[in-house]
């Protein structure tokens, strides 16, 4: 890999700890541009915006090139290195769209939970976190993990948000498969935490 590779992170971002959970499982050197989401508002200032027009999060930056988006970066990543072998492939990209799709409605109640006085509705978040632990199930039984029988890039994009799926009232009690498989994803070698996110339990 040639080239610094700088990833613009907000900590609390849980689509930002996707891809700081990559790099560090995929042991790729980088640095990290803080930005000041809250309250700062800087994703939204002139700077940020010749980045990505539209202020989302995370980007990186890598030879000239600018990757925005948590799957358009953790795909990135996979291809800078050998790891597309072993990260990626069939079916990974469909779970790709569905982190990015049916499951970020964890992360809209988690955003109106945390940074608002808004009521929320937990329904999509949950029937997306049913669909989740229903394919894990079928899963577990072959001890695969979500595509096949290694871990991918789709493990690490679905990972923060039903980690975090506690923030908006979900019982992980009530999705047993999805509970063994978090454990599994705690235990990659790299795994870094973020808030909310500890090592254990």
């Amino acid at each position: 890999m040639t080239g610094t590779l700088v990833l613009h992170d907000f900590a609390l971002d849980p689509r930002c700890y996707a891809v700081r959970l990559a790099l560090s499982v995929l042991g790729i050197d980088h640095q990290v541009r803080p930005v000041d989401v809250y309250p700062g508002g800087e994703h939204r200032g002139a700077v940020y915006r010749r980045l990505t027009p539209t202020g989302e999060l995370p980007v990186v930056e890598h030879g000239g090139t600018v990757v925005v988006g948590t799957a358009r970066v953790l795909q990135h990543l996979v291809q800078l290195t050998d790891h597309r072998r072993t990260w990626a492939g069939p079916g990974v990209d469909t779970w790709l769209e569905f982190s990015a799709g049916p499951l970020a409605a964890v992360y809209t109640a988690r955003d109106t939970a945390m940074y608002t006085t808004e009521p929320f509705d937990p329904g999509a978040a949950v029937s997306a976190l049913r669909t989740l632990d229903d394919h894990l199930a079928l899963q577990r039984l072959q001890d695969h993990w979500v595509v096949g029988n290694r871990p991918t890039i789709a493990d690490l994009a679905l990972f923060p948000a039903a980690a975090l799926s506690r923030d908006i009232g979900v019982d992980h009690d009530r999705f047993p498969a999805l509970r063994h498989w978090m454990r599994k994803v705690k235990l990659l070698p790299g795994f870094t935490e973020m808030p909310g996110i500890p090592v254990f339990p």
